[in-house]
């Protein structure tokens, strides 16, 4: 049965998986490090990560130990009984942090979700029931469950769904002046992702973090961080939030924290915790035992002395190259993003989808970003060595498309 699937591979997930995606015609048998293989033995330099999740690459020994470990003992309790793994987790995260509470979930648009409720709820609480706005930005991405896509600022996906929850209020990116005019005193939250990755790989100004922190001091509105892709050392430093000095009230994780298993959290700080009561959220799922034991193996390894390091250093070095290219070829761009979320925009010519085959037939993975750009997720432990292949496999594909 397994062999006739991978003689048509894609025909049978046609037939099986509800058509949501866009997926190329090729069959991934095993990953190893920072590489795929497919059926035919063909290695694949993976600059995708699983959407940054496996931020470690593939088959990673401590988290696969971590893995085998764990479920020699326990897979799964629910959250009605404490477990070691979940408190092993929430204790070296909150270390790291420097937040007070944690909490456990499934993924990261769950994660959000457990944001926005958080703080909904605070103040609720505490008797200021007119604090439901929440401001986030346009192109952001926080999800698809629907009180994180009201919070996404791209009508095209929340296009078809009826009615969204209220009280969402979108302004565009590094917009100061439009920010303060939808700040007030009737504010909940302003949300915003470190770096706005799907939205086209886009940095926050000085100006704007500046202004954020300034807005919340002045009206008591609390921040909301969205890590789920730039956080756990993806930009250099372990969240994204303590590399630009915003002062975050909740933080959302995910993707690389479960080490390719599901797993999100929230980062809170007491304050919020205080106004929290059995019931007013929960999961059967989140925080599963396995998944914590491998996002402790994630979290330990991401932490060991001069890993992050050798992010920056990492970073550097696709940067100057990318930008070689930018200068060689007219179609090229601009190179964007930080850490290990870099970006190179298409100019109008060019597609970047067309970029991306010709980037994997020459054995690269790459993905893109809302405005025809491609977005480059290696995993955080690529090598100096892996990095000068990729950008030669990259100026391959570039010569193809030219």
């Amino acid at each position: 049965m397994e062999q006739s699937l991978h003689k048509n591979l894609l025909e049978s997930d046609k037939a099986v998986i509800a058509p949501l995606y866009g997926k190329p015609d090729v069959d991934f048998v095993e990953g190893r490090g920072c590489y795929l293989f497919d059926a035919a033995g063909k290695a694949y330099l993976d600059f995708c990560a699983g959407i940054a999740v496996n931020a470690l690459g593939h088959q990673n020994e401590g988290i696969v130990n971590a893995i085998a470990e764990q479920s020699r003992k326990f897979m799964h309790l629910s959250n009605l009984y404490p477990n070691y793994p979940q408190i092993a987790l929430g204790k070296k995260l909150l270390e790291v942090t420097k937040f007070d509470k944690v909490f456990f979930c499934n993924s990261g648009t769950e994660a959000n979700e457990g944001c926005i409720k958080f703080a909904r709820k605070y103040f609720d609480r505490k008797g200021e029931k007119n604090r439901q706005k929440i401001v986030t930005f346009v192109n952001s991405f926080h999800g698809r469950t629907f009180a994180a896509l009201s919070a996404t600022g791209q009508p095209s996906i929340r296009e078809g769904f009826g009615d969204m929850p209220g009280d969402f209020v979108h302004v565009p990116w590094n917009d100061t002046a439009a920010l303060c005019k939808e700040v007030d005193e009737n504010t909940c939250a302003i949300m915003l992702e470190s770096l706005a990755a799907e939205g086209g790989v886009m940095t926050l100004s000085k100006e704007m973090v500046d202004t954020v922190n300034r807005l919340k001091e002045k009206f008591g509105c609390l921040v909301i961080v969205d890590e789920v892709q730039a956080g756990m050392g993806r930009l250099g430093t372990f969240l994204g939030a303590e590399k630009y000095g915003l002062h975050a009230d909740l933080v959302s994780l995910a993707k690389a924290l479960g080490g390719g298993l599901p797993l999100g959290a929230v980062l809170l700080r007491q304050f919020i915790a205080d106004e929290l009561k059995p019931g007013d959220h929960g999961t059967t799922f989140g925080g599963n035992p396995v998944a914590c034991a491998a996002g402790l193996s994630v979290v330990n390894q991401i932490t060991a002395p001069g890993f992050l390091e050798k992010v920056n250093e990492r970073s550097v070095q696709l940067k100057t190259g990318l930008q070689k290219m930018a200068n060689k070829f007219s179609f090229l761009g601009e190179v964007r993003g930080d850490g290990l979320i870099l970006g190179l925009s298409i100019l109008a010519e060019k597609s970047v989808g067309d970029l991306i085959v010709a980037a994997r037939d020459a054995g690269l993975l790459v993905l893109s970003a809302k405005g025809n750009v491609m977005r480059l997720l290696p995993p955080l432990n690529v090598s100096r060595e892996e990095c000068d292949e990729a950008l030669k496999k990259l100026e391959k594909a570039f010569e193809e498309i030219g």
